[in-house]
């Protein structure tokens, strides 16, 4: 498998470099015969000349007690190595570090200078030369949007922004995106390591997952459940209607939460958020313009047919079953997580004023705002040969007995963690949002769309204690 690694080779300087005027490129300078051990040696360093908008040093020095960087105009401040930068901007940089003792003695500074193109002009293989203009979008619908299709990628018990480390601690999930996220994944992992089921491979690195959706399994003769190998009602994964690029089957957006599209924000990489409530329960059902379900055939809207669900309806064979979900689309523009993972992203509000509808004061970044949208079809395999429907259907999340009378689907929520080029996300949302189009097939409105899916490993662990995990 191909790992975006490959792009950052490794440069070995021995000895100190001395910086030049910071708007001039860096040159080097061996010192190897008079060298201290305080002098730093950088081992791991971009390209001098890149399409990345981040950066991963490696550096060391013999004696050092600790060590501070300082990157472009920032000041110095303390940093470790490997030190990762999520966030680099376009045209020349340079990293200053300097090591020193444990009597606070600092050593040579050592520099390293490198340009970052725009992919875009510079081109890639994951985009594509398209001829087709996306069109404006429909009145009384979304303010702007751009659409992708992800394959599935695989299914674990973990969850790196809940249970960070901690290895089958979470309910089944299904995972798209980048295809080696585990519980150890982080910010740095998700840029560096493996490729995308999703349009765009590695311009489009960040990770999404939702709870499995479980159907009961039928013997498809009798009607009678079928039990697990441990004497236990056996479920099975109903998987959604995903990576087939000739249907085009969107099931992730990009699109604008606020009325001001001006004011909206790129989403800063390394962002993680959720969306919905894991621990839903009967009586507590959520607010449907957050998490719902739907049939195909209600044809259901918010502008003119709003008829939504927040638990899993009856949808009859041949029919699909549809979910909606929407993440909190302003930021309060300092964290890129919290502690109960929430509390640094907010929704938009409307109070009747002139702003119509916009970000709250407490969160006041209107940021791009993320959204799933899955189809699942109402197939004979996983529905009982009588009813023929998805009655019964339950998610991996669903903390509730389901039953006849109590439908399942009140856990839906999903996690999203940010890895997107950000040359790439601010131009989604500079063409597509904010020029009010509607951008299909990650078709990004510049002459180029993303390329195409790509299967992940689809590893499928076995469904454990109804998909709630071990």
């Amino acid at each position: 498998m191909k790992s975006i690694k490959q792009y950052l080779p490794l440069l070995l300087l021995g000895g100190t470099l001395t910086a030049c005027d910071s708007n001039s490129n860096t040159e080097t300078t061996s010192v190897d015969e008079t060298s201290s051990s305080l002098d730093v040696t950088l081992a791991l360093t971009p390209d001098e000349t890149t399409s990345l908008r981040y950066a991963q040093f490696e550096f060391s020095a013999p004696d050092a007690a600790g060590y501070e960087c300082a990157i472009n105009e920032e000041s110095y401040s303390e940093c470790e190595s490997p030190l990762f930068k999520e966030d680099i901007a376009l045209g020349s940089n340079w990293l200053s570090v300097r090591a020193y003792d444990e009597s606070g003695e600092f050593g040579e500074v050592t520099s390293y200078n490198w340009y970052v193109n725009n992919v875009i002009f510079e081109g890639h293989e994951d985009l594509v030369a398209t001829n087709v203009s996306p069109s404006p979008v429909e009145p009384n619908s979304w303010r702007g949007i751009f659409r992708i299709n992800c394959d599935f990628a695989h299914s674990s018990y973990n969850d790196p922004i809940v249970f960070p480390g901690q290895k089958d601690a979470a309910h089944l999930h299904r995972f798209y995106g980048n295809t080696v996220v585990d519980e150890n994944t982080t910010m740095a992992s998700l840029y560096t390591e493996g490729e995308s089921s999703c349009q765009g491979n590695l311009l489009n690195l960040s990770s999404y997952w939702v709870p499995a959706l479980l159907a009961p399994v039928y013997d498809q003769i009798t009607g009678e459940r079928e039990l697990d190998d441990n004497g236990d009602p056996a479920w099975q994964v109903v998987p959604a209607v995903v990576g087939n690029d000739d249907e085009a089957h969107e099931v992730f957006y990009y699109s604008a939460g606020v009325d001001d599209l001006d004011s909206i924000q790129p989403l800063p990489p390394g962002l993680r958020m959720i969306a919905g409530v894991a621990s839903t329960r009967p009586g507590e059902e959520q607010d449907t313009s957050i998490a719902r379900w739907h049939c195909q055939t209600w044809e259901s809207n918010d502008a003119s047919n709003p008829q939504f669900s927040a638990t899993i309806p009856e949808c009859q064979e041949p029919d699909r079953l549809r979910m909606d979900l929407f993440f909190p689309s302003c930021w309060d523009g300092e964290n890129l997580d919290s502690e109960d993972h929430r509390s640094h992203m907010a929704y938009p509000v409307n109070d009747g004023g002139p702003e119509g509808t916009h970000c709250p004061d407490s969160h006041p970044v209107p940021v791009v705002r993320v959204s799933y949208h899955y189809a699942f079809g109402v197939m004979p395999e996983f529905t009982h040969p009588v009813e023929k429907s998805s009655k019964g259907w339950r998610l991996a999340a669903d903390m509730y007995e389901v039953t006849n009378e109590q439908a399942g689907g009140l856990s839906l929520h999903g996690d999203w963690f940010n890895a997107w080029h950000p040359t790439i996300m601010e131009a989604i949302l500079s063409n597509c949002i904010k020029e009010g189009l509607d951008c299909h097939d990650g078709n990004l409105a510049n002459g180029y769309r993303l390329s195409g899916t790509r299967e992940g490993t689809q590893e499928e662990p076995p469904i454990v204690n109804r998909g709630l995990g071990y």
